[in-house]
This record gives C-alpha cells, sequence and structure tokens, in this order.
C-alpha cells in the first residue's frame, strides 16, 4: 500500500490530488470492513505518513438527481454534449473545449477518447455512455458547415478554433443555475461534474463486488476481489465494469 502511495506522493503535484485518491481507497475498505470482508483498513494512516494537507475544502460533487436536472433543462445539442463531457466522460473543462475528431476512437469494441498530451500523461477515456449523442452532434456539424473545423466545441472567435475551458464552465454553470442546482449553497463548477463521475465510478465496482458475493461463496473465498482479479479474465472485468458503470450513469441521465 505504500508503495503506491509512494508514486502517488511523487506523481501528483498537489496534496488535494493526493487526498482524493486516498478518499476513494478509504471508502472502498469501509465498505469491505462493513461487509466483514477486511479486517482493518489499510489506508487508514496513510494520511498521517505523507502529512499531506488541504488548502481549501475538499470540492463535492454532484448527486445523481442534480445532474439529471441540469440535462432535464438542456435545450441545445452542443449543451447536452458539454454536460455528458463532462458528468458522464469525467474530462475536464479545457478538454471538454478542445475535444477534436481526431480524438474520436469510435468503431472499435471499446470506443474512447484518445488523450495524447493530459495532465498525467497520455491516455484514454471509454466512451461507456452517451456515443449516441455523440455521433448525433458529430452529423449535425458535418452537415451543417462545410467548413467545420473538427472541433466538437468550435469558435470562428477564437485563434485556436474552438471554444475555452472558462466557456465550458460559464455554459456548465448557466446550466446549473436554470435547473436550480446548488451545492454547499453554490453554483456547481464544472469540476464537480468530474468529481461525480469519480464517484459513481467507485459505485459502480462496489456493485459489481457485491454481485460477485454468489461466486464468492461457492469458491470457498471470502474476498469478492480475489475473484474478479484470479477467476475472471481482464476482457470480463472490462466488460462487467463497464456494464455496472452504464447503469449508474443511465440512472442519473435518463429520467
Amino acid at each position: 500500500m505504500l508503495a503506491v502511495f509512494d508514486e502517488l506522493d511523487r506523481d501528483l503535484e498537489s496534496d488535494a490530488s493526493k487526498l482524493r485518491y486516498l478518499g476513494d481507497v478509504s471508502q472502498f475498505y469501509g465498505h469491505l470492513q462493513r461487509r466483514g470482508k477486511a479486517a482493518y483498513n489499510p489506508a487508514g494512516t496513510i494520511e498521517m505518513e505523507y502529512g499531506w494537507q488541504r488548502s481549501e475544502p475538499d470540492n463535492a460533487g454532484l448527486s445523481s438527481e442534480q445532474v439529471r436536472r441540469i440535462y432535464d433543462v438542456v435545450d441545445e445539442a452542443s449543451d447536452e454534449l458539454l454536460v455528458l463531457a463532462l458528468c458522464a466522460w469525467g474530462l475536464r473543462r479545457n478538454e471538454v473545449a478542445a475535444l477534436h475528431v481526431s480524438q474520436l476512437v469510435l468503431e472499435e469494441e471499446d470506443p474512447h477518447i484518445r488523450f495524447d498530451e493530459r495532465k498525467n500523461g497520455p491516455g484514454t477515456v471509454a466512451l461507456i455512455y452517451g456515443r449516441e449523442t455523440l455521433n448525433d452532434r458529430l452529423d449535425a456539424l458535418d452537415t451543417s458547415d462545410r467548413e467545420w473545423n473538427g472541433y466538437l466545441f468550435p469558435s470562428t472567435a477564437a485563434e485556436d478554433g474552438h471554444i475555452v475551458g472558462e466557456t465550458v464552465q460559464a455554459r456548465f454553470q448557466r446550466l446549473a443555475e436554470r435547473a436550480d442546482v446548488r451545492v454547499r449553497g453554490q453554483t456547481p463548477t464544472s469540476k464537480m461534474g468530474r468529481r461525480f463521475w469519480y464517484t459513481t465510478y467507485l459505485d459502480s465496482q462496489t456493485d459489481l463486488l457485491e454481485n460477485l458475493d454468489a461466486i464468492t461463496a461457492d469458491q470457498g473465498s471470502s474476498d469478492p476481489s480475489i475473484v474478479l482479479k484470479n477467476y475472471l479474465s481482464e476482457e470480463e472485468r472490462r466488460q462487467y465494469r463497464r456494464e455496472f458503470m452504464h447503469e449508474r450513469l443511465a440512472n442519473a441521465f435518463e429520467s
């Protein structure tokens, strides 16, 4: 456990980022303790080990009900995609602003967005939910503008050819205000949409482990994570993770 957090301590810039990862791990082991699957929480003393501190209160995430309310007030296709990109794909606002068609890999069995450069290096983001909306947006952009530059949020006024992160923030907050959604008394930020994605993903993994309990009992094991790791292939694990995540996202976006 310490070896993992040694890596995070070196790779992540801010204490707040490190503490968010720690919070997710602690929540996971807390779940295992409550179900009698773990004797203790090995992440319980990590914060004291490194002395990480928060410079500001932890950023809260949106609830599923709040995301649905924001999504329900959308009346433009571009805003619909914007909410999906933040809350269903977990993108940062600058990543949303600069999304380009060349980043989209949609024809394979695991559709995803490819990033050659990202905050923590190159990577991909799975398109688990909202692919139909994305395809509709691409078709509309392609047919309405013969000189479309390939950006999903184009801007003729911007030198780079697309909107900026501050515009994503402003549009998301306008939608939240229209939906009368507030978090801790404040209009939610686009970052709270990303936090919703992380919380939803963690909850979906908890759902998966709970559904493995029956198999765990048949195998004479006390830990469903062992079944997940040792008895399922990587492809099966990925498929199950995506199914449970898709179900959680559908609950948030579909009335």
